[in-house]
């Protein structure tokens, strides 16, 4: 889709749709035809913050008011402990047809749970599905698994690339940081760090830095690898001096994940090494802007071992170069966001 496939017109004044994805209106073209449902702050921070329950009521209500008045909403699938969003979707399900907004929902969609609670999902994801009109997902390999899943029709599905922000400070590294010799592995969510520690441990010579909350305190680990969880700054910092990146995502997910860690190790010009996760090949291209893996030890040995060869210098720089020169051509805001406009003209004319 060209960049500006969709341009507002000038005597547009009235909004089309009320939505929750805020980054949106960084881009003028956005507010035309939006109207934002204001988030709680804290809400997209609540694993940092804990449970509030006063905000995500809060939000719940914001959007039931949102769709008395707005004939179409752009939701979020996953923020909050309860899914407020979700929650409001599910009321407005009871509603007489004829008084229902259109809905679009976007964002990381849902990894199942097991037994009773997977039977439990599927009820209310086939309750949600009587409302929603399109599906947005980040991945197109989650065009034939989510159906699957969740049973929503595949023609309610449509597939807009996640993008990413870019760091405002310059580009150039501070005086002194210099890249160091560790490897870094980093993040929580649908992470299994357990392959990558038994790599880690066949490469005695090798200092690890493994950034998480989710290896135990007391796990015995190889004493080249030091796990921590520091601040973000110092997170950041771990991975513009890392020699090499690993996200390690878990194998056989039902969603695609990990791509923040990508896109900051990408932008940052990092060699990065990342199993073959469901959806990551959207993003990184083998052996051009990343090394792809099957997530055992041994594949994370063999391309550690690759990355860290002085051989492979003029490689590893050109690597870097098509992963920053990726970034900014594919995964921008602006991109994303034409394309999140053209599903919502689908649903309601805009254009």
């Amino acid at each position: 889709m060209a960049e500006n496939s969709i341009t507002p017109k000038k005597d547009q004044s009235s909004h089309k749709f009320a939505t929750t994805f805020a980054e949106g209106f960084d881009d003028p073209r956005f507010g035309t035809w939006a109207r934002e449902i204001d988030v709680p702050p804290k809400l997209d921070s609540l694993s940092k913050r804990g449970f509030r329950i006063l905000d995500e009521l809060t939000l719940f209500l914001r959007v039931i008011r949102a769709a008395f008045r707005d004939k179409a909403l752009l939701l979020f699938s996953s923020r909050g402990r309860l899914k407020p969003e979700i929650l409001a979707i599910l009321l407005i399900g009871f509603w007489p047809k004829k008084v229902r907004p259109k809905i679009v929902l976007y964002g990381e969609m849902f990894e199942p749970n097991s037994g009773f609670r997977h039977v439990v999902e599927r009820l209310i994801m086939k309750l949600v599905d009587r409302v929603v009109d399109r599906y947005i997902l980040f991945s197109t390999a989650e065009l034939e698994v989510f159906p699957a899943m969740w049973g929503a029709p595949k023609e309610k599905i449509r597939v807009c690339h996640q993008f990413y922000f870019p760091p405002s400070q310059s580009d150039e590294k501070q005086p002194g940081k210099s890249i160091g010799s560790h490897v870094f592995a980093g993040g929580n969510s649908f992470r299994d760090y357990e392959a990558f520690i038994k790599a880690a441990g066949q490469m005695p010579e090798h200092e690890f830095a493994v950034c998480t909350t989710r290896i135990a305190e007391d796990e015995e680990l190889p004493p080249n690898v030091k796990v921590s969880w520091p601040p973000l700054q110092e997170y950041l910092d771990l991975i513009d001096t890392a020699a090499a990146v690993v996200i390690p995502i878990k194998m056989g997910l039902k969603r695609t994940a990990g791509l923040l860690t990508c896109f900051e190790s990408m932008w940052l010009k990092k060699p990065i090494i990342v199993p073959k996760a469901l959806g990551i090949e959207d993003y990184i291209q083998d052996k051009v802007t990343g090394l792809l893996v099957d997530g055992t030890p041994e594949s994370y040995v063999e391309a550690i071992n690759w990355v860290l060869d002085p051989g492979n210098e003029k490689a590893i720089k050109e690597m870097g170069r098509l992963a920053r020169k990726s970034i900014s051509e594919h995964y921008t805001l602006s991109k994303y966001n034409n394309c999140v406009l053209s599903v919502m003209d689908e649903v309601v004319e805009i254009s």
